[in-house]
């Protein structure tokens, strides 16, 4: 099965997101500006809501774009929110497993559904690629043993991918799929 322009966009944008935990190379104060590093990411945050207002107010669309976002808020905006969110409050190692699990799972579940019907292989395979992601990036990034590590990938993974699943009206699932993984995750590992 060919895809079409439009999805392969969408799946190249899907798949850099997972670059964005490389903010954490950053130092937390920038030498050149005298500022935190927080304040790029809250600019990036800006700059994106800025685009899509104007994006909106003039009607203007583009490649990638779902006929659903025409008009109302797109996908972009609320993965940025989300990435806002995972990388300016949640610890490392749980804001990169639900960011990079979010950039590999979301259009991964997409195709699957798409060609598939069975639960199988449309939650199974996304939940094992999630957990394959998030147990060793715990496991190495955190302070978990690996126990833990599995434990809180199991957390993550079943989070995420019951996130993609379910549609909340109004709010895209990038960002749920980041928030909710992440809040899990967070809590869990708190206790």
């Amino acid at each position: 099965m060919r895809l079409h322009r439009d999805v392969l966009v969408r799946r190249a944008v899907h798949m850099l997101m997972a670059l964005a935990p490389l903010y954490y190379l950053l130092p937390e104060r920038l030498p050149v500006l005298e500022t935190g590093r927080w304040v790029l990411l809250i600019c990036f945050f800006a700059v994106v809501v800025a685009f899509e207002s104007v994006r909106l107010w003039l009607g203007f669309t583009f490649v990638g774009l779902r006929p659903h976002e025409f008009r109302s808020i797109a996908s972009f905006v609320w993965a940025a929110a989300g990435l806002t969110i995972a990388l300016w409050l949640f610890p490392h190692d749980i804001a990169t497993v639900a960011i990079v699990g979010m950039a590999v799972v979301d259009p991964l579940a997409g195709e699957l559904r798409s060609r598939h019907s069975s639960a199988v292989v449309t939650v199974a395979i996304p939940v094992a690629v999630y957990f394959a992601i998030a147990a060793p990036v715990l496991w190495y990034m955190g302070p978990h043993s690996p126990f833990f590590a599995v434990t809180l990938g199991v957390i993550g993974a079943t989070a995420a991918v019951g996130s993609e699943r379910r549609k909340v009206r109004g709010v895209d699932d990038d960002f749920i799929m980041t928030v909710v993984p992440c809040l899990l995750m967070w809590v869990f590992s708190e206790l």
